[in-house]
């Protein structure tokens, strides 16, 4: 192996290190952040090779003020970053890798390890809330699905129809990326994140939810009869309108989450990790060698008179440096360096393969994340707003903090109070006020087997204290007949069903995490009452969601 050792740990660093978020970098002093005006910059390539271009920009600002200045490429000072940035030259190698790994191999690797990472999240609330009349989940977790999830759930916790649902779950952030062709896996070597981003759209989660085992309908005039065999003419008829409809809409903000790969928790961990790296550099260091190996094969590299272009590169770069001390010109000029030196090398269906070979060890990384993430564990907090549709019960709006503290491999803890309140204009005469109910509820969860391991199992207990002040509201549509007798409500009415007071639920569930984001929860639970009928209850619940963490190369998402 030619390269140095520290050489290739920084290659090392330089591909898993994650970057804090910067915003507002720009009001920075380059004496305070030389490398302000590069870290961002839309080129891979530039902020691959940031380092070595803020270092030559010091040292030419330097040099500016010295009595005698000597801002030519002879000047010893510059000698060292000038050669980090000689592309034709095997220093340089390091960052190349890191500036074309983004496209050439690194990609799929760290999709891959987000993939991994995400499945073995325990945060994660993909279906539906308790408030569904098909839910598998008596309590809310505080994460969400990273791009975007669908779960099918059947069962009933709290309510007493038993249903399916089906629930879409999505992240505002990944949405936008989606949208604006940026790529929802970055999380190294990416552009700049906003303020609006970070703070808005990150921690900003949307699920939808569709009742598909309860048909909705509708009374509609009739005249006349459908054949000889009824005497008596029927004067309305409740006309089905479809099987499908939203039973719910819920927003959620997570305020706090350690596991969000976004987090500057999460980041320092990742930091951390890379040291962990090190037993490595020796077979990564012989895969970069091979990497100049086709680089030298390659004009201008090869050419003997690469010299010439070396050197009016190198010329061009501290004079730019000397010209603009915001460091632009700089950038401009090594632009031009690095389209005539890599042009051809890039072209070469080899190259690729080469710069796979160094993320080819990919469980490395992969260990390396989940050990970040177990060292980000600690406080989650999550606000969420969700407007309910029951099936003939009133539409509620209900309001819920869920707090979890996860502590590594002894599992999670999470809790939940919610209030919620009956919405839109109540009836004339109603009997009850706003408030429908209160609930506390908390659940413990802690993964069976390895979180390494393709199928993974995950073990749920989980809790569930619901308050009513008044029964439950039952709406009778218009044109049913009341009950025990066979006079037809025109114009429907509500009545008082079960009993208020505490409903009591608990569960016991197995999660299945299938590899590529399948997941199949498989519960039982036993409570005291539903929320329109007396008497204990023990029923099962099954479901399954897919988490689609991939989705973005479906759209052409480009770092």
């Amino acid at each position: 192996m030619t390269m140095k050792m520290h050489q290739v740990f920084f290659l090392v660093i330089s591909i898993a290190a994650v970057p804090t978020n910067v915003f507002g970098q720009t009001e920075l002093s380059l004496a305070k952040n030389p490398e302000a005006f590069c870290k961002d910059d839309p080129h891979p390539e530039a902020r691959a090779y940031c380092k070595s271009l803020a270092a030559l920009l010091t040292a030419v600002t330097a040099e500016k003020s010295a009595p005698s200045p000597v801002l030519t490429v002879d000047n010893p000072h510059f000698r060292t970053p000038l050669l980090r940035l000689d592309l034709t030259d095997e220093e340089a190698t390091v960052d190349f890798i890191t500036a074309t790994s983004g496209t050439l191999a690194l990609k799929t690797a760290i999709a891959d390890a987000l993939r991994s990472a995400d499945q073995a999240r325990p945060d994660q609330q993909l279906g539906t809330d308790s408030q569904a009349s098909g839910t598998t989940s008596l309590v809310s977790k505080a994460g969400s699905a990273e791009l975007l999830s669908l779960a099918l759930d059947t069962g009933t916790l709290t309510k007493s129809v038993n249903g399916t649902t089906t629930t879409l779950s999505s992240n505002a952030d990944q949405i936008f990326r989606l949208i604006t062709g940026s790529d929802p896996d970055c999380i190294i070597n990416c552009n700049r994140r906003t303020w609006f981003e970070d703070r808005v759209l990150n921690p900003t989660n949307f699920l939808a939810s569709f009742d598909l085992a309860q048909q909705s309908s509708k009374t509609t005039p009739t005249s006349g009869q459908a054949s000889g065999t009824t005497p008596v003419p029927v004067g309305s008829a409740a006309i089905p309108t479809g099987a499908g409809r939203l039973s719910s809409f819920t927003t959620r903000y997570q305020l706090m989450n350690k596991f969000d790969p976004r987090s500057d928790k999460f980041k320092a961990a990742w930091q951390k990790q890379v040291t962990s790296l090190g037993a490595n550099v020796k077979t990564i260091g012989d895969d970069t060698d091979a990497v100049f190996g086709i680089l030298a094969a390659h004009k201008p590299i090869s050419d003997p008179d690469k010299d010439a272009l070396v050197r009016s590169a190198e010329a061009k770069m501290v004079q730019s440096a000397a010209e603009d001390p915001g460091g632009k010109k700089l950038i401009g000029s090594f632009e031009e360096f690095w389209s005539e030196v890599t042009s051809e090398a890039l072209q070469d269906p080899k190259l690729a393969s080469a710069v796979s070979k160094v993320m080819q060890d990919r469980g490395i990384y992969r260990t390396a994340w989940f050990n970040a993430v177990d060292a980000a564990v600690g406080n989650l907090l999550t606000f969420e707003y969700s407007y309910n549709r029951p099936v003939n019960q009133p539409e509620t709006d209900d309001v819920k903090f869920i707090y979890a503290y996860n502590f590594g491999a002894s599992g999670m803890l999470t809790f939940n109070g919610m209030v919620s309140i009956y919405g839109g204009t109540l009836p004339a005469g109603a009997s009850y006020g706003r408030l429908h109910d209160g609930q506390i509820s908390g659940q413990y969860d802690r993964t069976l087997s390895g979180k390494a391991n393709s199928i993974q199992t995950q073990l749920s207990l989980a809790g569930y204290w619901q308050y009513q002040p008044n029964p439950s509201v039952l709406n009778i549509p218009a044109g049913t007949v009341a009950p025990g007798t066979s006079i037809p409500l025109p114009n429907g009415t509500q009545e008082f069903v079960g009993t208020a007071g505490s409903l009591w639920v608990t569960q016991a569930k197995i999660t299945i995490k299938g590899s590529g984001g399948i997941n199949i929860p498989i519960s039982v639970s036993w409570s005291n009452k539903k929320d329109l009928l007396q008497g204990s209850k023990v029923g099962a619940q099954v479901g399954i969601s897919y988490n689609f963490s991939s989705l973005g190369s479906l759209f052409g998402a480009k770092q």
